[in-house]
């Protein structure tokens, strides 16, 4: 009897250390959502006239207007020389990924010879990361 007793009471605590620990789960994904939600209001500001400048960029190239983008793009230097320093904190470990498609896309519009798909893998590279730290 004294063994049935001993293996319903480590059942017991078994079951409410369980429990516990799904609380302490719960409560963790709720901070995790709290932080990547202060992020996204934080950081959206930012983001807002990068990602609608690669936006109107991506619609020019989309449209046959290679021009017409590159003289757009012509501007991202000095949005993203405000945007970065604000995106840089916030975007943690990202910020390499996202820096480098920055610099990939002034050099991609740097070029004698743009072609349409090397534009859109540009553009294509830098909206993803962005929209996604944006939550857009």
């Amino acid at each position: 009897m004294r063994r049935l007793s001993l293996i319903g009471s480590g059942f017991a605590v078994a079951l409410a250390g369980g429990l516990v620990l799904t609380g302490c789960d719960q409560a963790s994904q709720s901070v995790k959502d709290a932080a990547t939600g202060a992020v996204q209001t934080a950081i959206g500001p930012a983001v807002a006239p990068v990602l609608d400048l690669l936006k109107q960029g991506q619609s020019k190239v989309a449209a046959g207007d290679l021009a017409g983008a590159t003289a757009s793009m012509g501007g991202f230097q000095a949005v993203w020389d405000k945007a970065a320093p604000v995106i840089k904190p916030l975007a943690g470990d990202k910020w390499t990924g996202i820096e480098t498609a920055a610099q990939g896309i002034t050099n991609t519009f740097a070029k004698d010879t743009l072609s349409a798909a090397d534009a859109n893998a540009a553009i294509g590279g830098l909206i993803g990361p962005l929209s996604a730290l944006a939550g857009k």
